[in-house]
């Protein structure tokens, strides 16, 4: 008897977990995203610690493993149709184990773990009836949008992994700049320990996904729910309406709402329910058709070389450069290798028109379509913008739309990258946030004061930047009438001893109204500066002036009121100016471009507009008393009660300090601790 039940329950095992591979060895060297990593033997024996907790317990190893089977196929979709390594979907392993209403002590919640303030910043809609963070579509989407613009800034995917867990500021601390665009990393047991163990959950699970989920079950994804409840729902394709509420817990109550598109997760076995759209029918295995990979920006292509101090990428496929504060067509067109005829036809450019800096323009013609499906349009982006932006023809991107190609672009339109809008589809519209305008200080002049003893060459002095307050308001004269003006002098051949400066030319200021302020003579400044007469001049252009009045034409500033005490600077700002981007504006103040969306409340998908100010130095604040208390981040083997010792206080207080409603913690949480 007891052999029969050791052979049956033999048997039972067997037919269980047979499929199941033996716990994997982390080997010595791993590709993943595109990346050759060599591990060291440290790494090596951190991360097969991790991979033998994964893999401990056949049975929750094949419970995950079913899960992970169901929701791959959606997860794999939506991060090819992003443009997202396939790899990185083993990072939804390592945050929730899919469970789409999990929550984190740090009130990080759902598939990608993302707390509310950073779902909305990625386009998810967190509400009283909405949490999106709770929808494998919407949330694998949100989080596609975090790695892309991690990835543009790190250009390598395993630092864009580590920035997941730390913020892009958090990272730097774990990345090496020298990495930056590279296809080979050395791990070690010093890697960021959140890469350590997305590394782990690559080596458990790669050999094991792709199979049918046990019990055979699929999932469905439906699109056109709006205005309808999930009851509704589950009734038209015969589905239980529990087991549909409990894979779409991201509907809270009441009916979809139709201010964008949200899809519902419909569970089925067997044959797909009737009256499915095929047209909306997803693949549900895993054999997707293996397109190339939409990278934009993150590689360096590898063929043009990096002495011509240009920085080179690769979108759909193609290499495009990113234009300087200095380029104009015919540079940019040396630096690529090709005529300006060529480089204006690849771009889609009017003769004559000025190229952008910080704008990216394509080495070699545009493609017809993008592997992208749509874009929203942004406030401020024209069809030409979004053709750019995803390396599709001009004529092209108007034709898939039926627009033309001048025409204006509705902020919220859904443009079509990828096949043609049909003529009885409508046009359709998302909310997109409209860019808040941020208080315009006036301008004025920005000098620079120097002594010089004899004779100074006229080199390039950099101003420290002030943004101006007022334009001074200056009229056109007629030539002729110079003579007459008294503070006309006899031009110099050679500039004089004594103070200079630097005035750095405004819009709209010519050189009869600068020569006025700083009295000085309209042919001594062409003298000074070697300018031709008759040519006009450039916004941005600076002009060197010698012993410049400044007691009488000082520029004009707002007069403060004798009782009140002169506050202290607290900002400064950059007017944008036309063609300028955030990355060219980063760049001139040795900035990084999230430091200037942070200090100005904007997101990757904000646009910039000629005349806007954005803050380029963070306000300063008053003292503070400083913070009694730290972060300490969770380990493995960590406990509350270990860290409250630790941190000499009571599990009571580490708790309440935290707003923690259980003891329950998991290793890389950040709790708050008081300073040791």
């Amino acid at each position: 008897m007891r052999v029969v039940l050791l052979g049956l329950f033999l048997f039972i095992h067997t037919f269980s977990f047979g499929h199941i591979g033996g716990v994997p060895v982390v080997p010595a060297s791993i590709e993943i995203a595109g990346i050759k990593l060599k591990l060291t033997a440290d790494a090596r024996e951190e991360i097969q610690k991790d991979v033998n907790a994964l893999r401990a317990s056949e049975k929750y190893f094949q419970i995950k493993l079913d899960r992970v089977n169901l929701y791959f196929p959606i997860i794999e979709r939506v991060l090819k149709e992003e443009g997202v390594p396939d790899e990185i979907k083993y990072l939804s392993i390592q945050e929730s184990a899919l469970i789409s209403d999990a929550v984190s002590s740090a009130d990080a919640v759902g598939y990608w773990q993302f707390k509310d303030f950073t779902a909305r910043e990625v386009g998810l809609r967190v509400d009283s009836k909405i949490d999106e963070r709770k929808n494998i579509v919407s949330a694998t989407r949100g989080a596609a949008k975090y790695f892309k613009r991690n990835n543009f800034y790190f250009k390598n995917w395993i630092y864009a992994v580590s920035a997941y867990q730390a913020g892009a500021a958090g990272a730097k601390k774990y990345v090496d700049k020298e990495n930056f665009g590279s296809d080979k990393l050395t791990i070690t047991s010093k890697t960021h320990w959140y890469v350590l163990r997305f590394i782990a959950h690559v080596i458990a699970f790669q050999d094991e996904v792709g199979d049918p989920h046990s019990e055979g079950l699929r999932l469905l994804e439906h699109d056109k729910g709006a205005g309808k409840t999930l009851e509704q729902i589950a009734h038209e394709f015969k589905a239980d309406h529990t087991t549909v509420a409990d894979y779409n817990k991201w509907l809270a109550h009441g009916k979809i709402p139709d201010d964008k598109v949200y899809t519902v997760i419909i569970p089925f076995k067997g044959k797909a329910p009737k009256g499915f759209d095929k047209e909306n029918e997803r693949p549900l295995t895993r054999s997707i058709e293996a397109v190339e990979p939409v990278k934009y920006p993150d590689q360096i292509a590898s063929d043009i070389t990096k002495n011509q101090k240009a920085i080179f990428i690769k979108i759909n496929g193609l290499e495009a450069v990113m234009a300087g504060a200095e380029d104009n067509v015919v540079s940019l067109a040396l630096k690529c290798g090709i005529s300006s005829t060529q480089l204006i036809k690849n771009n889609d450019l009017n003769p004559g028109e000025e190229v952008r800096s910080g704008e990216i323009y394509y080495v070699s013609s545009k493609r017809n379509r993008s592997a992208i499906r749509f874009h929203v349009a942004q406030y401020g982006e024209s069809l030409w913008d979004i053709s750019q932006k995803y390396g599709v023809k001009l004529k092209k991107l108007a034709q898939k739309n039926r627009m033309g190609m001048a025409d204006s672009v509705k902020p919220g339109r859904l443009i079509w990258l990828r096949k043609t809008r049909s003529q009885h589809t409508p046009v359709e519209y998302h909310e997109v946030r409209k860019p808040e305008p941020i208080q315009k200080v006036k301008p004025r002049p920005v000098v620079v004061k120097e002594q010089v003893k004899e004779n100074p060459p006229a080199e390039k002095i950099e101003p420290a930047f002030v943004e101006p307050d007022e334009k001074p308001e200056v009229e056109e004269k007629i030539v002729a009438k110079e003579a007459e003006t008294p503070i006309n002098k006899p031009p110099t051949s050679t500039p004089p001893s004594g103070d200079r400066l630097i005035h750095v030319v405004q819009a709209g200021e010519t050189l009869w109204g600068i020569s006025r302020l700083y009295e000085v003579s309209v042919n001594d400044i062409n003298s000074w500066n070697n300018l031709n007469q008759g040519l006009p001049l450039s916004t941005g252009q600076e002009l060197l002036i010698y012993n410049a009045v400044r007691e009488k034409k000082s520029p004009v500033t707002e007069e403060k009121p004798a009782a009140v005490p002169e506050s202290k600077p607290t900002a400064d700002f950059h007017e944008v100016e036309p063609g300028e981007s955030l990355w060219g504006i980063s760049r001139k103040y040795n900035l990084t471009v999230e430091e200037v969306r942070s200090w100005n409340g904007l997101t990757a998908e904000s646009t910039i507009n000629p005349g806007q100010k954005l803050l380029i130095k963070p306000l300063e604040k008053e003292d503070e008393p400083s913070d009694p208390h730290t972060t300490h981040i969770v380990k493995g083997g960590d406990s509350l009660y270990k860290i409250a010792k630790t941190y000499d206080m009571t599990v009571q207080e580490l708790m309440e300090l935290n707003q923690m409603n259980s003891t329950a913690i998991s290793v890389g949480d950040e709790l708050k601790v008081k300073k040791r």
